[in-house]
């Protein structure tokens, strides 16, 4: 819990005032994910990295991403990880003519609100779906499970 909580508050602090493309671990079992040297199965092992660990991706190389990714101890590591081990999210800001947004269930302006967030809030987006952005919300800091629309914020640049 601990560190799961020492991720979040790292990437939150990383996403204020500028945009990055991170890249989270996402496993279906209770296995790591390796940070590799080079873009290769058969690379030197960098870190082996748990659920929801992550970083920052610098450039990406055909199905690998090479990220800068943040140790407990606050040493930081760059290496590549597969695409297949997680997946990627996107950093938006809340920035409404109303001054604030709808967060919705659905993907639909008829979809029951979830709550609301005001100008400024910084939005963790995974998906898209038409005009709707998947974003994680309330209690669900790693899962997308709802939707803003998309002239309702700006991507961070």
């Amino acid at each position: 819990m601990r560190k799961l909580m020492l991720m979040l508050m790292f990437l939150i602090l990383c996403n204020l005032g500028f945009s990055k493309t991170y890249f989270e671990v996402s496993l279906n079992d209770s296995s790591l994910a390796n940070l590799r040297e080079k873009a290769s199965n058969n690379s030197k092992i960098v870190a082996e990295l748990d659920m929801f660990d992550g970083g920052e991706v610098i450039k990406k190389e055909g199905d690998w991403y090479y990220i800068k990714y943040r140790t407990e101890s606050g040493k930081i590591l760059y290496g590549y990880i597969h695409k297949s081990q997680g997946f990627l999210t996107e950093t938006y800001v809340v920035s409404s003519k109303d001054g604030y947004a709808n967060i919705r269930w659905e993907p639909s302006s008829n979809g029951k609100i979830a709550g609301t967030e005001k100008n400024g809030t910084i939005l963790e987006v995974y998906d898209e779906k038409g005009e709707w952005l998947h974003i994680t919300y309330g209690d669900s800091p790693h899962f997308p499970v709802a939707y803003v629309h998309k002239s309702q914020v700006k991507k961070e640049e």
